[in-house]
């Protein structure tokens, strides 16, 4: 049977669709909207075998969400990297749409990593904590700003503890530095309390990972890293080596050459922001572990502070890699060549085994 190539440019309240049949002719093109029965209506009629190919844009979880029970075969596009490929000088939404289904047509498309539904569920669960300590930062730091601009210093380490408390409610401030610091305070119980429930509800899924358990025995890694790191990443299997892993979080320095002239750069900070600030968070508190301390040292006087956190930060992702991998191998059922594959992967970490300092 004949199969059908969708490319599908996607904005917020309309995509455009490009039908192609395995010759590469047109057999459809047209604008939709993103209602949900419009989708439906469309993609429900589409003639199966079908490949369907998405831009990762903002919306593409929605997209997904609505096209998956159909049946379809569903490819997400790397942007960045399909912008490399596909770049022109006349862009619109029609034009775009069929190079995308060109590209998926013919074998070229870059393509990016379809999270399953319940993993997509799991990252949403976390970055929500995350933005929910960062609304909480800023409100912290606002009620900062007001001490300073009125030459006020709280009397002790921290603003925010029960007597840090007790100062912001009896210092003098104006009219309008009181209402906003009372404000800021309101918010912080509030978000105090939705991180509480957060953090329960990441500890009970945490208690019931044998995965999640694995990861916490390295050291920086919390049950909040630990969990955010399986949602992130998802499946290890995907990653033939750690140094795949690393290239992943962007934490590796990058590249370039020319003939005989090679040079390194700054770290490529591709792939998720989320996964590389959990790492680095987990670095900073390894940095303070026996295990770590002295790589970190060594790293830092070389370097400097930034890059030897960055560096040891690349040292998690790759230990966490084997860890992985061990956990799922100890899990798997046991077979005939268990034994080969245990001296394969049984020196991968421990915590005898020494650090190299670069």
């Amino acid at each position: 049977m004949n199969k059908l190539y969708l490319g599908v440019d996607l904005h917020k309240q309309s995509c455009w669709v490009t039908v192609l049949d395995a010759d590469g002719h047109l057999r459809e093109s047209r604008k939709l909207g993103t209602e949900k029965w419009e989708l439906l209506e469309f993609f429900g009629q589409v003639e199966k075998p079908a490949a369907v190919a998405v831009e990762a844009t903002f919306n593409w979880y929605y997209f997904l969400n609505v096209i998956e029970p159909l049946g379809l075969e569903l490819h997400l596009v790397h942007p960045w990297k399909t912008r490399a490929i596909a770049s022109a000088r006349i862009k619109h939404d029609k034009l775009d749409s069929r190079v995308l289904a060109e590209l998926l047509r013919t074998g070229f498309l870059a393509e990016a990593w379809i999270a399953p539904r319940a993993v997509r569920e799991q990252r949403q669960l976390l970055r929500y904590r995350v933005h929910t300590v960062r609304w909480a930062t800023r409100a912290k730091n606002s009620i900062h700003g007001i001490l300073n601009r009125n030459g006020l210093r709280a009397p002790l380490r921290s603003a925010f503890g029960p007597q840090g408390r007790q100062f912001l409610g009896e210092v003098e401030l104006s009219g309008t530095d009181r209402w906003e610091v009372d404000g800021q305070l309101a918010r912080l119980d509030l978000l105090g309390q939705q991180l509480a429930e957060l953090d329960r509800e990441i500890r009970r899924h945490c208690r019931t990972s044998p995965l999640a358990q694995a990861l916490e025995t390295i050291p920086g890694i919390g049950p909040f890293i630990a969990w955010l790191l399986i949602a992130e990443i998802g499946d290890i299997q995907r990653f033939p080596s750690a140094k795949h892993l690393a290239s992943y979080t962007g934490l590796v320095p990058s590249l370039y050459a020319s003939g005989e002239h090679r040079w390194g750069g700054a770290i490529t900070k591709q792939g998720s922001t989320v996964l590389r600030w959990a790492l680095v968070q987990a670095a900073h508190r390894a940095a303070l572990s026996p295990r770590f301390q002295a790589f970190y040292q060594r790293q830092r006087e070389r370097h400097g502070a930034g890059k030897a956190t960055v560096a040891l930060a690349r040292k998690l992702a790759v230990i966490a890699y084997y860890r992985w991998r061990q956990t799922l191998h100890e899990m798997s059922p046991l077979t005939p060549d268990r034994k080969v594959r245990e001296r394969s992967c049984a020196g991968a970490w421990s915590e005898d085994r020494p650090l190299r300092s670069d």
